[in-house]
C-alpha cells in the first residue's frame, strides 16, 4: 500500500514539474520578422531565455552573402535618456558587424556589399507564421557544416584580394601620368590581421603613387626624372614613416598613425630623386 501510495506522489510531482520526458523546453523563443522595401527580410530569434541578449538573425532576398545563413548575434544596448538605440551584433569575417540597428523603434538593415542601409518594417503575418525552431535547427546544420566558422573566421587570403585591386588602380594611375611601367607591390608580411582588419592598407599605401601622379603632371622635368630613377615601389608597415630608395627601387615605410602622406611623399621626391 506504502508502495502504491508513494508511487502516485511520484507522478503527480513529475505532472506539477512539467518534467515528463520527451517535453524538452526549446532553445528559442517566438522571434519576430521585418522587411524591406524590394523584399528583404530579417528573421530574429532570442535564444532562450531572452535576457540573455544572445539572438539568431536570417536574413533573407538582399542578393548579399548572408542570405539563407543564420548566424548567432548578441544585442547592445546603447539607450539614452533622450533615445532608445539597439544593435543586432555577429563576427563578420573576423571583424565586429552590424546586422540590424534600432534607433526609436526604426530599424535598418545592414549586408556585406551593400553601402547603404536597408529601412526595415515589423511584419506582424510573417512574424505569427516564423517558425524559430526552424531558425535554430538551420543554423545547427551550418555550424555542423562549418558554414557559420567559414562566415565568421577571418579571411586574411580574401583582404588581401580586395586590397591589391584597390592598390593597382593607384599604380595605373601613377604608370598613366608618368608614362612609366613602374613595378609596384605591397610587402604583406610586414602587415599583421589586426592591421588589415582595421586599416585601409591601400589608402596608405597608394600615398606616394598620388604624389607621383601629380608630380608628373605638373612638370615634364619631374616626369622624366621619375622615368629614368624609378621602376620599383615597395609599401611596407614599420614603426614610423620612413622612406628610402636604393638603387631604383622605392621602399616606401609607413605606420598606423602617420598622417598628411601625400604631402611628405612629395617634399621626399623632390629631395631625393
Amino acid at each position: 500500500m506504502n508502495f502504491l501510495r508513494n508511487l502516485v506522489a511520484v507522478f503527480v510531482t513529475t505532472l506539477v514539474l512539467g518534467s515528463t520526458p520527451g517535453l524538452a523546453a526549446s532553445p528559442v523563443e517566438a522571434g519576430k520578422v521585418f522587411v524591406g522595401p524590394e523584399g528583404e527580410e530579417v528573421a530574429v530569434v532570442p535564444l532562450a531565455p531572452r535576457s540573455n541578449k544572445k539572438y539568431l538573425l536570417r536574413v533573407q532576398g538582399t542578393g548579399s552573402e548572408i542570405d539563407g545563413k543564420v548566424l548567432p548575434f548578441e544585442l547592445n544596448d546603447s539607450s539614452s535618456m533622450s533615445s532608445e538605440q539597439h544593435s543586432y551584433k555577429t563576427q563578420w569575417r573576423g571583424r565586429g558587424y552590424t546586422v540590424l540597428y534600432m534607433r526609436n523603434s526604426k530599424y535598418e538593415l545592414y549586408v556585406p556589399g551593400r553601402g547603404k542601409e536597408i529601412r526595415v518594417t515589423f511584419d506582424e503575418k510573417r512574424s505569427k507564421a516564423l517558425d524559430a525552431e526552424d531558425v535554430y535547427d538551420l543554423h545547427q546544420k551550418q555550424k555542423k557544416d562549418g558554414t557559420v566558422a567559414k562566415l565568421m573566421a577571418f579571411d586574411r587570403k580574401g583582404e588581401i584580394a580586395k586590397q591589391e585591386k584597390d592598390y593597382v588602380t593607384h599604380v595605373q594611375d601613377a604608370n598613366t601620368a608618368c608614362g612609366t611601367s613602374l613595378a609596384a607591390a605591397i610587402d604583406w608580411t610586414s602587415i599583421n590581421d589586426e592591421q588589415l582588419k582595421e586599416l585601409s592598407i591601400s589608402s596608405y599605401c597608394e600615398a606616394p603613387l598620388a604624389s607621383l601622379k601629380q608630380l608628373c603632371t605638373v612638370s615634364n622635368v619631374a616626369k622624366q626624372t621619375v622615368k629614368e630613377k624609378l621602376k620599383q615601389v615597395s609599401c611596407r608597415f614599420g614603426n614610423a614613416l620612413e622612406p628610402k630608395v636604393e638603387g631604383d627601387k622605392l621602399i616606401w615605410t609607413t605606420s598606423r598613425d602617420a598622417s598628411n602622406q601625400q604631402e611628405f611623399a612629395t617634399k621626399f621626391f623632390k629631395t631625393n630623386l
